[in-house]
């Protein structure tokens, strides 16, 4: 069993930090940022985390909506086939429950983050009701920063896991197997060796390994933004 950390480089040093400790670093440059230059309007730090492994640190205007979120984390994380999502506060379920209709399907997806937000509280959001993918959101801090121009500004995300080849244990994977459940990761040269064992793996059960959690979920290939830590880990 390989054991993974999860590491993010910071937006404004470009220093690489754990990710346990990558909120604080953040902070500190955050804080500085705000009394050079105080505004009117909040901005919020929020983490977004799927597990340990996967997380994004994000500034977002107080204006912005849910549905802006949404969107976001859909262009670097989790859009492949057009599923529906939805928000939530965490530990309860909010609004009728309507499959179709996102209206009826938890926290509206309109609403603002200083209206949804307020108070501290914490969100969950999925994505894909069959094959969901579950996140976290939380408010790490709030800061008086312009972000008129970003709305949502990308401060650091977890680096592509240093995952190896579990076939000779030397090279970055590259791909996996969706059909074979154990050491099914493969790098180039070996996953050539696998297509001669495994006639799904050729045919439809080769899958690119992509800096997200949604990796061998669906049709998910890839995102659209920051998509130079969207690849393989390179040793």
């Amino acid at each position: 069993m390989q054991k993974l950390k999860a590491e993010g480089v910071c937006l404004y040093c470009k220093e690489t930090k754990a990710g346990a400790g990558i909120s604080r670093h953040l902070t500190s440059h955050l804080k500085k940022i705000e009394q050079e230059k105080a505004v009117k309007k909040t901005a919020y730090h929020l983490k977004v985390s799927a597990g340990s492994l996967y997380f994004l640190h994000l500034l977002v205007h107080e204006n912005l909506t849910l549905s802006d979120l949404d969107n976001y984390l859909r262009a670097i994380w989790l859009e492949c086939c057009g599923h529906m999502s939805s928000f939530d506060y965490k530990g309860q379920r909010t609004g009728g429950g309507g499959w179709f209709d996102e209206e009826e399907f938890g926290i509206k997806q309109g609403k603002t983050f200083k209206s949804v937000f307020k108070g501290g509280k914490k969100l969950t959001y999925e994505y894909d009701f069959g094959s969901t993918t579950r996140l976290d959101i939380q408010v790490v801090n709030e800061y008086r920063i312009d972000l008129t121009e970003a709305g949502i500004l990308l401060l650091s995300r977890n680096e592509p896991l240093k995952l190896l080849c579990s076939n000779c244990g030397e090279k970055p994977a590259a791909s996996l197997c969706s059909v074979c459940y154990e050491d099914n990761l493969f790098c180039a040269d070996c996953a050539e060796t696998h297509e001669e064992e495994c006639e799904d793996f050729a045919d439809y059960a080769a899958v690119s390994i992509v800096n997200s959690p949604r990796t061998g979920v669906c049709a998910y290939d890839g995102g659209m933004i920051d998509t130079e830590r969207d690849g393989v880990w390179q040793k």
